[in-house]
Parts: C-alpha cells; structure tokens; sequence
C-alpha cells in the first residue's frame, strides 16, 4: 500500500510517499520546503505570507516528486484540521486537484493524530507494544493520550469526569484511526510547553524560531546549582498541564535582573535563565507522564512533537524510566518526524485503510 500525503497547516510546505508492506512503514521520499527565514524579520508565523508561501512552492514540490511517481500511489492522505485556515486550504485545492487528475482517493487527517502516530516513521508496527501512553508537546497542545487496540470502559469512564469537570464533549476525547483507539485522558490549561519555551525565549531576547534558541542557549549551562523557578503541578490529584505560572516566574526574574545588569543581561546568566527553565518543564513533563503511567498502569509510554526532538528532555526520560517500571519509551526515530510534515500524514492515513 502507497500514500502521497501533503502537508500545508502551518510554515512548513510539505510532500512525501510513503509505503507500507510487511508491517514496515517505509519513507520513500519526502520534501521539506522551510518558510522560516521569510518569517524570522517578523518574529512569528505570518498566516497570509504563510499561504502565499505554500501557493508558491506547493506546485514545485509536486513536479520534484514526479507525475510518474503520484500515479503509483493508492491514494491520496491530507492534513484536514488543525491549522492557519488559508494554508490548509493550499493543500485542500492540491489534494483535489490530484485526485480528479489521477482518479485517486482522498483520505483526511486530523493533524493531533499524525503525531501520536510518529513514532511508527520507519518502524514495523509490531515493535509497539500497546496499550501505549503518548505525551504530544507541540504549538498550542500539550496532551495525554492513551491508545489501544481494544476499547477500554475504564478510560471512558474517566473520561465521563472530564467531560463533567471541564465541559468537554466527547467526540473531541474519543478517537479510532483503524484498528486503534485514541483516549485524550489529560490536556493543557493554559501554555503549552512549546508555547512557553517561544515566548521565554523572547523575552531573553533570542531569533525565531525560539524553542530551539533557548534548547542551545541551555546546553552552555551544564550544572544545576538551584531550582530557581517553580515545578507548577497545579492541585494534589490533576493531572493537567499549566505553564503559564513558570513562564510569568521567568518574566519576573528576568526584569529584576534587567535592573541589576542595567537592561542588558550577561550571556552566562541568560545560559542559566534558559537551563533552569528547561529543567522546570521537563520535569514537571516527566512527573506528569509518570503520574499518568502509574494510575493507568501502563508500562509503555511515547513523547511526540515538537519538543520531543529536545535531547535533554528525552535523556531525562531515558534516565529515569527504569526506577519506575517504564518498560518501553518510544519517541520518532529522527528529529524530522516530530515536525510538522508530510512524512506523518501517511502513517495515518494508511492506518486508516487497514
């Protein structure tokens, strides 16, 4: 079985095909086109340039691939939602076009999901072991997930509590992607950490884009002499996420230090400004995902998105799972697949036709 998928949800234009035979997720091309350093001058994502941006490149990406290539393919995977609405409508006219040019199907996916289901980039879905805990860190969601194979009264009675506590309705709890079950068990209140990781950066003053930024400005600072900000675990029983009280811990240190340094702070104090933020969230990341592993009791636990390419984050993880009976910790088995692009639309979408 072979996919087109294309991605255009965000600043990142998207294409790759993808096969799936024997079980194995095969990546036989995928292209990348980066809009970052038109944004960088702006500090963030501008939505229009963003889709006049896809509108410019989407048709170049396409006759890289090939014509011959597309033809091969059984049908045709497409981000539906979320996303900047005139991007996702670049990839809706392409999606479409292709579709009634090559009689092909069009199969959506919904944007969270692709994520969850990353980790299958390159790997046989029987290395997997299920049911499966997934933390998504990435934009504005910062969320708990439980996938099986079976569905679960258990997870959907707790889910009756969110539903309850939080004015949920349940189709955005509940989810299938072929023979899987996806449960949203915890989500973000407020900021989500990448969110947190952006806007701190800025306030030290570093480029877009800034998670990476702050990550590198971290690594220069290699010893934990205190924990200057708050782990924020909100009440004793939740298990949501909340990082907005850390990131206004970090604003506020930093403008005393401003008046200290006269405005402009020394490169070794904004080191470990960014170190010690860092270790905030990724332990407050890790208790959470250990606090949810413990009272679900499941043993296989995954980190997807954004920040799962953060290093520290994952040899903290790796550090510790073995003290508490974590058997297995899977995250995507490159950095690229835990961006935002073409290479993970696929893997549900063929997930969905199996």
């Amino acid at each position: 079985m072979k996919t087109l998928a294309i991605e255009t949800s965000c600043d990142d234009t998207s294409l790759a095909i993808i096969s799936y035979k024997n079980n194995f997720f095969n990546v036989e091309k995928c292209l990348l086109h980066s809009q970052i350093d038109k944004h960088r001058q702006y500090g963030w994502v501008v939505p229009e340039l963003a889709s006049r941006l896809h509108e410019e490149k989407i048709v170049d990406l396409i006759k890289e691939i090939w014509v011959n290539n597309i033809k091969k393919v059984d049908f045709i995977s497409y981000t539906c939602c979320p996303g900047l609405p005139w991007s996702l409508l670049v990839w809706k006219t392409a999606a479409n076009t292709l579709s009634l040019f090559l009689n092909k199907d069009k199969n959506p996916v919904y944007h969270i999901y692709w994520h969850i289901f990353s980790i299958l980039a390159e790997r046989n879905l029987n290395d997997i072991n299920f049911p499966l805990l997934v933390l998504t860190v990435s934009g504005g969601h910062n969320d708990m997930y439980i996938v099986t194979k079976n569905k679960d009264k258990n997870i959907e009675e707790f889910q009756e509590k969110i539903i309850k506590n939080y004015s949920f309705n349940k189709e955005n709890l509940v989810g299938q992607v072929g023979q899987f079950f996806v449960y949203k068990v915890w989500f973000t209140l407020d900021d989500a950490a990448w969110e947190a990781f952006d806007k701190v950066s800025k306030m030290l003053g570093g480029p877009y884009p800034w998670w990476k930024w702050i990550s590198d400005k971290a690594d220069l600072h290699n010893w934990n002499d205190e924990n200057t900000f708050p782990r924020i675990w909100l009440k004793k029983d939740e298990f949501n996420f909340s990082f907005s009280g850390l990131k206004a811990q970090v604003n506020y240190k930093i403008q005393d230090l401003k008046k200290e340094y006269w405005e402009k702070l020394p490169e070794n104090i904004v080191n470990k400004i960014a170190y010690e933020f860092q270790q905030a969230t990724i332990e407050t990341l890790w208790k959470k995902l250990l606090k949810a592993s413990k009272f679900f009791n499941i043993q296989n636990i995954a980190l997807v998105g954004w920040v799962s390419a953060n290093r520290k984050l994952k040899q903290y993880i790796n550090e510790n799972k073995n003290k508490f009976d974590i058997k297995n910790f899977y995250t995507p088995v490159k950095n690229l697949y835990s961006t935002d692009n073409a290479a993970m639309i696929w893997i549900v979408g063929i997930l969905q036709k199996l």
